[in-house]
């Protein structure tokens, strides 16, 4: 009882360490200026689009910050308070995952809430105008929806009709949501046993089932032209096709190798030595073996909670960038799935040890990575202009803040307008 109070207070601790960061400035980012120019744009009755053109990226994003500007408070703190309650919701939905779905301990279930808020991929995201920590949040709560469907039949229209609206908003957040609709069909269809009957169906309708069979190929012929005529498609193409079959493949090894080390350690790599970048994905290479090899296990029972990170691994692992924020969503249940799969390779006694040095190590990482960010939030404007990012936006900073920049310098005319616009400091 003692440890779950601790492990509570802590929990509460790290969130109200997030709430300090609606203090931030605008923190820009590359796919944050895109998310910005169209919620400004649609604020001003010209549709979600960017100097003119449609993005390829998704308007749910946008949509909420239009939300913000409409009801008066459209600034970079307002922002960052959506995206704290965002984190507060994904927690709570994990929390009752883990409970419900996974049979774990109130402890540890709390343990992965926590270990979640102190990943240095969330933290980073949270001070940032991006739709990561929305989806998050709406994405875990549509997925509980979905699960509790599954376990009350009582209720299972009412949920399962919650989860849709949540399910189509997802998708207008980031298209990855599109990994949760095999979860609710499958629940809607009534899962295993409805699936089980299936040969025998097909035996006594089969004219019935060579029509089903032609009109869902007919439909994935479709979907497949829409998305190859996709603007996220074309944009990806070229490296599709210059990578090739082999070179692409080991190329996503590579990247996705270099992001699992880095949620593993709990580092973002480039903020260590060059001689550990081998080392780190190594480490990443590791655990996604045994990720797979945990996932796999669970195969012959397919569970709607397998479904649903079988189709989401498949979708990012065919992604041809590296970006450990592409995992964000699914976080907490690597976490869980990792520990499944040491289960049936390591002992008891040294699973504990291993277990325990693992989250000390990764919650003081989790903890300076929040540290740090912090401190971002509470430098002087001059400090920040010159600390934040990789430098590409600091004359842009530099230029609101009213400070000196040469003049013979590029300045970013959107970063400009937007911190004008948003409040580069509130």
């Amino acid at each position: 009882m003692l440890r779950i109070r601790i492990i509570q207070t802590a929990t509460v601790a790290v969130f109200l360490i997030y709430l300090l960061q609606v203090f931030s400035p605008l923190r820009l980012v590359g796919d944050g200026i895109d998310y910005l120019l169209q919620a400004s744009s649609a604020a001003d009755g010209l549709g979600f689009y960017v100097h003119g053109q449609k993005s390829m990226r998704p308007s749910g994003y946008p949509l909420l910050i239009v939300g913000l500007i409409k009801i008066g408070i459209g600034k970079s703190w307002a922002i960052v308070a959506l995206n704290c309650l965002g984190v507060a919701v994904g927690c709570i939905a994990i929390y009752l995952i883990s409970r419900n779905t996974f049979a774990l301990t109130a402890e540890g279930s709390y343990v992965v809430s926590l270990l979640t808020m102190l990943s240095f991929v969330v933290v980073r995201q949270a001070a940032q105008p991006l739709s990561d920590i929305c989806f998050f949040g709406l994405s875990t709560t549509c997925l509980l929806l979905i699960l509790r469907a599954e376990e009350h039949n009582a209720r299972k229209s009412l949920l399962l009709s919650l989860a849709g609206v949540l399910l189509i908003f997802c998708i207008e957040l980031r298209t990855i949501g599109i990994a949760l609709i095999p979860p609710l069909l499958w629940v809607l269809l009534g899962g295993m046993p409805t699936f089980q009957k299936i040969p025998t169906w097909v035996r006594n309708r089969r004219a019935l089932s060579f029509t089903a069979l032609l009109l869902a190929l007919a439909g994935m012929v479709l979907l497949s032209a829409d998305l190859l005529h996709s603007r996220y498609f074309q944009f990806n193409k070229p490296v599709f096709v210059h990578r090739g079959i082999v070179r692409g493949l080991l190329a996503n090894l590579g990247d996705h190798s270099r992001e699992w080390g880095e949620i593993t350690i709990n580092l973002p790599a480039s903020k260590l030595p060059r001689e550990l970048a081998i080392p780190v994905q190594c480490v990443g290479l590791l655990a996604l073996l045994v990720f797979s090899a945990s996932l796999w296990t669970q195969r012959k029972r397919f569970t709607t909670m397998f479904l649903y990170m079988f189709c989401f691994s498949c979708i990012v692992l065919v992604y041809p960038w590296y970006d450990s924020r592409l995992w964000l969503p699914i976080i907490p249940f690597l976490f869980i799935y990792l520990f499944v799969g040491f289960r049936y390779s390591v002992n008891v006694n040294a699973r504990r040890t291993l277990v325990a040095i693992w989250c000390i190590v990764y919650g003081l990482f989790g903890l300076a990575a929040l540290a740090y960010s912090t401190r971002l939030t509470f430098l002087s404007p001059e400090h920040f202009a010159n600390t934040y990012g990789d430098g590409n936006l600091r004359s842009a900073y530099r230029l609101v803040y009213r400070l000196s920049t040469p003049n013979n310098v590029d300045i970013d005319k959107d970063a400009v307008y937007l911190l004008r616009r948003y409040g580069a400091h509130q």
